[in-house]
């Protein structure tokens, strides 16, 4: 689960670097140092397909799609998303250590330990930030919540069943559910 951590201070990326190697993977949002878990089977199976389906139609439009763990910089916020895509024309841009400024398109794909997190604070920082899409992929239920930025709110349409999701972002594309969770039986409790 995604946890603040016990706060001494504004929590800053030269803190976070100074922290000792161990093996964990944190973000700062709002000076808070927060402590994400590692995600599941199901979490890495809807990834890798997000990454099949969308890393040509990206590509094809001249942008650049990327998966955690990269950090991204909002300001003084230092979030690692599971994928983002940045356009042509966009604002952010690449830097050694991530990427500075809001992704055009920013994926999160729940865990149980982080829904809370991706579906608040996550939210509110993009929408913030200027991330023109934002979805939020949840294998349990098999949905898909798509978020446009419109007028500094977010608009949002779940996607569900048989339905695709249509993206005005990426020229119209559309992307089946069904892809999108595919092999999600392959491993069950």
């Amino acid at each position: 689960m995604a946890l603040p951590r016990p706060t001494r201070h504004f929590w800053t990326y030269e803190d976070l670097l100074a922290l000792p190697e161990d093996g964990k993977r944190y973000e700062i949002i709002d000076g808070d140092l927060i402590e994400m878990t590692g995600p599941n089977w199901d979490h890495g199976t809807v990834v890798y397909n997000l990454v099949l389906l969308l890393g040509p139609l990206v590509q094809t439009l001249g942008g650049l799609l990327r998966q955690a763990p990269l950090d991204v910089f909002l300001g003084r916020n230092v979030v690692q998303p599971d994928l983002f895509a940045i356009l042509p024309g966009g604002a952010a841009r690449p830097e050694r250590n991530g990427l500075r400024g809001a992704p055009d398109l920013v994926i999160e794909v729940l865990s149980p330990g982080n829904i809370d997190h991706d579906r608040r604070r996550k939210r509110a920082t993009y929408r913030d930030f200027g991330v023109r899409e934002y979805w939020i992929v949840d294998p349990e239920t098999r949905s898909v919540e798509v978020l446009r930025l419109q007028d500094s709110h977010h608009a949002v349409e779940t996607i569900t069943g048989d339905a695709v999701i249509a993206s005005t972002l990426l020229s119209g594309a559309s992307l089946p559910l069904a892809a999108i969770f595919a092999d999600l039986d392959d491993v069950r409790d």
